[in-house]
């Protein structure tokens, strides 16, 4: 995927990632598309195994604890096995969620802050929103970088090793971040407008190879499939 050009990259990405939200789950067809799709999405943006790893962990932290909530779910349908239906709920939103964010991280694997930049500016998006677009990644980013900066500020200077003391520490880096925080954009803003800078330019498009139409071909096929075993599973 890093041979195509940034705009295809990041096309693609949103539509395996629409395939992965239409795609049903309570058929076997649906749910070979979502995971057929989320494993070579994976390969074809050359994910490192260890971020493999790391993902894997966060999703099983942020979606396992849903099946907690599972003698109160009451299934959408009567079945014979009422625990396992409703079980079902919380593994459907698991599973899918878990899709998401593999797609939506490898996506981001491909491309760099200005690839991106330049994707969106070739892509038919308007100015506006191309911007706020970049600003949330350029934000976020930053955001990621200053946490780690803290961690490892932390990690030098010794942190506390009771228990409390921990946890007070832990209770007051929201408010240490977020100081950090705007002080950085206050600089970063003031920068900008004596730089008088923009996020996006508008330059040349690319020309469009050859892999790039059969790369789109290919997701758009794919969302095609889901959308008609969707609509096949509804009847």
């Amino acid at each position: 995927m890093r041979r195509l050009a940034p705009s295809t990259r990041i096309v693609c990405g949103l539509i395996v990632f629409a395939s992965c939200l239409v795609a049903p789950l309570n058929k076997l067809l649906g749910m070979s598309l979502i995971c057929g799709a989320v494993i070579g999405w994976v390969l074809l943006c050359g994910v490192p195994r260890k971020s493999l790893v790391g993902l894997s962990l966060y999703a099983c932290v942020l979606f396992l604890p849903l099946f907690l909530l599972t003698p109160w779910i009451t299934p959408p349908h009567a079945a014979s096995n009422y625990w396992f239906a409703a079980a079902g709920v919380p593994l459907e939103i698991g599973i899918r969620g878990a899709g998401c964010i593999f797609i939506c991280a490898a996506t981001i694997a491909i491309l760099d802050f200005a690839e991106f930049g330049k994707g969106l500016a070739d892509l038919p998006v308007p100015r506006t929103m191309a911007i706020l677009i970049m600003q949330i990644v350029h934000q976020t980013t930053m955001l990621t970088n200053e946490t780690g900066r803290i961690s490892s500020a932390l990690r030098m200077r010794g942190l506390p090793s009771k228990f409390t003391t921990r946890l007070r520490v832990l209770t007051a880096l929201p408010a240490i971040w977020i100081l950090r925080i705007m002080n950085r954009a206050e600089r970063v803003a003031v920068a900008m407008d004596l730089r008088g800078f923009e996020a996006i330019t508008r330059t040349t498009r690319e020309a469009i190879s050859f892999w790039d139409v059969l790369a789109v071909a290919a997701a758009i096929l794919l969302l095609g499939a889901t959308i008609t075993v969707r609509w096949v599973d509804g009847l």
